[in-house]
């Protein structure tokens, strides 16, 4: 017994598809063995007895050895992320229960008028109904294989099923995802054929100009003013210390009489084109957004060479900071709610009489 289970462990592990067919047929203490003879006994048994009988015998036991072979080979193609493989033997068992179909057909010998015939198709009417999303699912499985939309180890999102992750195994009817936070989901395959999602692997693996980042800081307008002359002097001596590429701005754009925002737009556009981890292309925009009650919106649109999670966030992150540092030069302040610290540590004076606010009827005044 243990000699065949390490036998089928060796086919299991070999490169070779026809030892991995092997090996998951001696899988399980043997027992396929033993139920492949047991099988073959009936279907001799049978075979005096009627033909018709012996051949759907004979095409329950394949279609049950594929239906084995596949369950146990799936997972192994999948670590070892066989694309081809994955489809070829979801393909065989597809064929499989299609010769089953058809042999169950001849087998009872159906014809159009027949009863047999009408019992079929309300069955298969049933049936179809019953497993629409199965069929669904076996049609979107052949269509992302095909127009090579999905692979083993993807990092996908749909955003409407809250689905986010990288993509771990791949079957006819399901796909098996690894979440961010380490847990595992499965969804039906025809979600991703039916609606719209994400395939992020080509850009996680450096194959895109970079990974966009998209932040918004939102300044006061209260501290929007034009640059005085002591303030370029004491911006210029800053940023002389600080940066290293910064003489052809200091000499052509910090020039006496420019707004404050507009200077320092310049500055995070001049500063993310030198940044060695800042792509050009496709796009670096600094923009201002539409005006909102709480101020003037400031974008940084750009893309990061470094695409994968954590070199990604952490570049991110230097950006936002150097952006925020960057306000105290321009004279700049981003906008927050007041707080209770803010509302009780306010400096406005307050004078000891109450205020009156009845309306005086003499004059109409308030």
């Amino acid at each position: 017994m243990n000699r065949y289970n390490s036998l089928a462990s060796d086919w299991l592990s070999s490169d070779k598809w026809v030892l991995q067919v092997l090996g998951a047929l001696l899988t399980g203490k043997a027992k396929a063995i033993f139920q492949l003879l047991v099988a073959i006994a009936i279907v001799v048994g049978t075979s005096f007895v009627s033909s018709r009988l012996c051949l759907l015998s004979v095409t329950i036991i394949l279609v049950l050895g594929v239906w084995r072979v596949v369950r146990i080979l799936t997972p192994i193609y999948c670590l070892q992320q066989r694309e081809q493989r994955i489809t070829w033997s979801q393909i065989v068992f597809l064929v499989s229960i299609g010769i089953l179909v058809l042999v169950v057909i001849y087998v009872l010998d159906v014809s159009q008028d027949s009863t047999a015939y009408i019992i079929l198709t309300v069955v298969g009417a049933v049936l179809g109904w019953i497993f629409q999303d199965t069929i669904k699912s076996v049609v979107a499985f052949f269509y992302l294989r095909a127009n090579d939309l999905l692979r083993m180890g993807d990092w996908i999102e749909v955003k409407s099923r809250g689905i986010d992750g990288m993509v771990k195994r791949i079957s006819l009817t399901t796909v098996t995802l690894e979440n961010w936070d380490t847990t595992t989901s499965s969804f039906p395959t025809y979600i991703l054929h039916a609606e719209h999602f994400k395939n992020y692997q080509k850009m996680n693996d450096g194959k895109t100009e970079g990974r966009q980042m998209l932040k918004t800081f939102i300044i006061d307008t209260g501290w929007i003013h034009t640059m005085s002359k002591n303030e370029l002097d004491e911006l210029q001596e800053i940023l002389a210390k600080q940066e290293d590429d910064m003489e052809y701005f200091i000499s052509h754009e910090a020039t006496a009489g420019v707004l404050n925002i507009q200077l320092y737009r310049q500055y995070l556009y001049h500063w993310l084109m030198h940044n060695e981890h800042v792509s050009q292309a496709p796009r670096l925009i600094v923009r201002w957004l539409e005006q909102i009650p709480e101020g003037l919106p400031l974008q940084i649109y750009a893309f990061i060479t470094d695409s994968s999670l954590v070199p990604f966030e952490w570049q991110q992150s230097l950006i936002m900071e150097h952006a925020i540092e960057a306000l105290a030069w321009f004279n700049l302040q981003l906008y927050q709610s007041a707080s209770a610290y803010d509302a009780s540590n306010c400096n406005i004076y307050q004078i000891d009489k109450p205020a009156d606010y009845h309306k005086n009827q003499s004059n109409g005044e308030v």
